[in-house]
């Protein structure tokens, strides 16, 4: 359980701390980068030996990520403010809501262009080629207070982002579908055992019940 809520916030810290060498270019042109792409990815992510999956739909966010031969997934659903942990260990499944900041920062992997736009300035670099596909390299500024270098598909997805110095991406997709997602994919699965924590909105906010969970409070 703590190690569920402990590597999700560290997925936060590594979006917020990127940076990368800049560059003189042209500023971009934010045209086409509103919304959310419905997607599904595996992305390689510096520091972590399996890829993870992450689908998205509109102002959700899956991601699933396996280690030790544990499987956590965490749902950020930006519409109802909530952040949903579940941890599968054996037989034991166990789901936690939190509050979630609704901002499209706080999210555990910018992989969406238009999240970026929004708050940071980009410029046009270049072009270059990430796991076979074509891609636009761009410089940006002010994202989260950092700077960096990121490679975007025709689709406004970002393909990649290198940390400032480093020669290893903090992450890279190598596989990727454009297209609907199953809304099954951001729900909690029955056979979780679901706690919300107080003063978050009770089972409404999750759209679950609430299951009585062990040494916790309803």
């Amino acid at each position: 359980m703590l190690v569920a809520i402990a590597r999700y916030f560290g997925l936060v810290v590594m979006a917020a701390t990127l940076a990368a060498s800049g560059a003189s270019a042209q500023t971009f042109v934010n045209a086409g980068t509103a919304g959310h792409v419905d997607l599904y990815a595996r992305i390689q992510v510096a520091g972590f030996a399996a890829p993870m999956e992450l689908r998205q739909s509109g102002g959700k966010i899956r991601l699933d990520v396996t280690t030790g031969g544990v499987l956590q997934t965490f749902i950020a659903d930006r519409d109802k403010g909530v952040l949903i942990t579940m941890t599968a260990t054996g037989q034991n499944r166990v789901a936690l809501v939190f509050p979630l900041d609704r901002a499209d920062g706080i999210i555990p992997l910018p992989v969406d262009l238009s999240v970026m736009a929004n708050s940071a300035t980009l410029k046009a670099f270049g072009a270059s080629m990430v796991a076979g596909r074509s891609c636009r390299v761009m410089e940006f500024t002010n994202y989260l207070g950092q700077s960096g270098m990121i490679c975007v598909n025709a689709d406004n997805v970002i393909l990649q982002m290198t940390k400032q110095g480093k020669n290893e991406p903090l992450f890279q997709v190598t596989d990727i579908v454009v297209a609907k997602q199953d809304p099954q994919w951001f729900r909690t699965p029955p056979d979780y055992q679901v706690a919300v924590l107080p003063a978050i909105g009770g089972a409404s906010a999750s759209g679950e019940t609430v299951g009585a969970m062990p040494g916790a409070t309803p």
